[in-house]
């Protein structure tokens, strides 16, 4: 591990024991760099509170991490934060969601709109039809009531 490595991963394990700290989250947290990518995976006792709500405290964990060390290591780094492997399950239900909901689009020849979801997993159903024959993608709405709505290709 480089020496660049190395600090960065101090300053991200420091940035979480602050964070957990001033937020009264009763969490603990390990840093894995692979590659170019800092996972931080949480777990403990509040883990339910992180995850409530389309987990959208761990999205606003992520954006608040993103935004603090984005800048400085734009282009070298990417950091992901994950709690009780989540986001890598949620990940795989977005891609059959999108697969099964593809295929009744394909069926019925008529649009469906999917539910409200953050960015970050609209991007997962975008990026999971994006090849695929006979559909294409669109986003709709705004805020909190964006969604994706899956279109026959024309």
């Amino acid at each position: 591990m480089t020496e660049e490595n190395v600090r960065i991963l101090d300053e991200v394990s420091d940035f979480f024991k602050k964070l957990l700290k001033a937020a009264h989250l009763d969490l603990q947290f390990r840093c894995e760099p692979e590659d170019s990518v800092i996972h931080i995976r949480l777990h403990g006792r509040d883990a339910g509170m992180v995850l409530s709500n389309n987990a959208r405290l761990l999205y606003a964990i992520n954006h608040l991490l993103i935004q603090s060390f984005s800048r400085p290591h734009k282009d070298r780094y990417t950091f992901l934060v994950d709690c009780n492997e989540y986001r890598s399950t949620r990940e795989l239900e977005l891609q059959l969601m999108a697969q099964k909901a593809a295929e009744r689009v394909k069926s019925s020849g008529t649009r469906l709109p999917l539910q409200p979801m953050p960015a970050v997993e609209r991007r997962v159903i975008h990026m999971a039809l994006a090849e695929e024959p006979g559909v294409k993608t669109a986003s709709e709405g705004t805020g909190e009531f964006r969604r994706v709505v899956i279109l026959p290709a024309q």
